[in-house]
């Protein structure tokens, strides 16, 4: 049976791996600075305008739900933070964050890229170290996880230990998968918008949709393709996800541990298909950031109103 350290080691050098290339390439982990990239074929990392449909939207998910449910000027500890892109947003919002990641190089990369921030007004406090969330001591009066409790093993103990960290009227605040929930109606979705896209020239790799386009056979079994690459997160012949333990736990069992501990005082659905789909557009910059715009809202929209499955959730608990 592997150990805590073995599975800690694993994922440490599989986030400094990927981390590592990405630098490489010229990737900015802030969304503020971010530039165009691309290394990314079809994730929303490959433009800034992307990233703002994305990971802004999301962000200000969060900044929301604390602003009406938590309060400003608090002690946030962002659990599981990567490149340290939101812990960095946080503090730029008067929050004071300490954030912490078992990859050497994602904060590596996150202190750099602290070190050059120009947005110093309001600015609160920002502290990066490298840590398993098992060392961690002290209060808080925020623990957060943004898409870092998918990865963890027992995943009740993490709650356990969250809610041990926290204050009477402490919150936790979490944004993490549920692509349990994504189903084949969704995939077909994200089918229609990028065969569509591949017929008129916008898609990356129109040979992708060559058989879906040909008869309802192909179109069934591209469909089924799709619904494969959302819920494991990865391509249909890549060999593995972002890391060994991604997914270790899926939505449903992290809102069963979330509600054992917590009084629930907000859960909201997350993004669904946006973020394998926008980075996919080719074509003038200018026209590609119109549709980007418009799927996002539409997206956003069929979640609303019930007609797509979210992929995502947001919860916010009080101790």
């Amino acid at each position: 049976m592997e150990t805590d350290q073995q599975y800690l080691k694993e994922e440490a050098e599989a986030f400094d791996e990927r981390i590592s290339q990405r630098i490489k390439v010229g990737f900015i982990p802030d969304l503020r600075r971010a530039v165009k990239c691309d290394h990314f074929y079809k994730s929303f990392w490959r433009e800034p305008h992307f990233i703002q449909l994305y990971l802004g939207w999301i962000l200000d998910g969060l900044l929301d739900l604390l602003a009406t449910h938590c309060g400003k000027g608090l002690s946030i500890l962002d659990v599981g933070c990567g490149a340290g892109y939101m812990s960095l947003e946080f503090a730029r919002n008067g929050y004071h964050v300490k954030a912490i990641d078992i990859s050497e190089e994602c904060i590596k990369t996150a202190q750099q890229t602290f070190a050059e921030n120009p947005f110093k007004e309001g600015f609160g406090s920002l502290e990066y170290r490298v840590m398993p969330f098992e060392a961690v001591t002290g209060s808080y009066d925020v623990v957060m996880f943004c898409v870092a409790m998918h990865h963890m093993r027992n995943v009740q103990a993490v709650v356990d230990k969250a809610y041990s960290m926290l204050p009477k009227g402490g919150h936790l605040l979490c944004y993490e998968p549920c692509h349990e929930r994504f189903g084949r109606g969704d995939a077909a979705q994200v089918a229609l918008i990028r065969g569509l896209m591949s017929i008129v020239g916008f898609w990356y790799d129109p040979g992708e949709l060559k058989d879906a386009l040909r008869d309802e056979n192909g179109l069934s079994t591209y469909v089924d393709d799709v619904r494969t690459e959302y819920v494991l997160e990865r391509d249909k012949n890549e060999p593995g996800g972002q890391s060994p333990h991604d997914l270790e736990v899926n939505g449903e069992e992290i809102l069963m541990a979330l509600r054992s501990r917590f009084k629930e005082i907000e859960v909201r659905p997350g993004c669904s298909f946006i973020y394998r789909l926008i980075g996919g557009l080719r074509g003038p910059e200018k026209v590609v950031h119109q549709l980007a715009s418009f799927i996002a809202s539409y997206e956003h929209f069929m979640v609303g109103e019930g007609h797509l499955n979210p992929n995502m959730f947001y919860f916010l608990g009080r101790k």
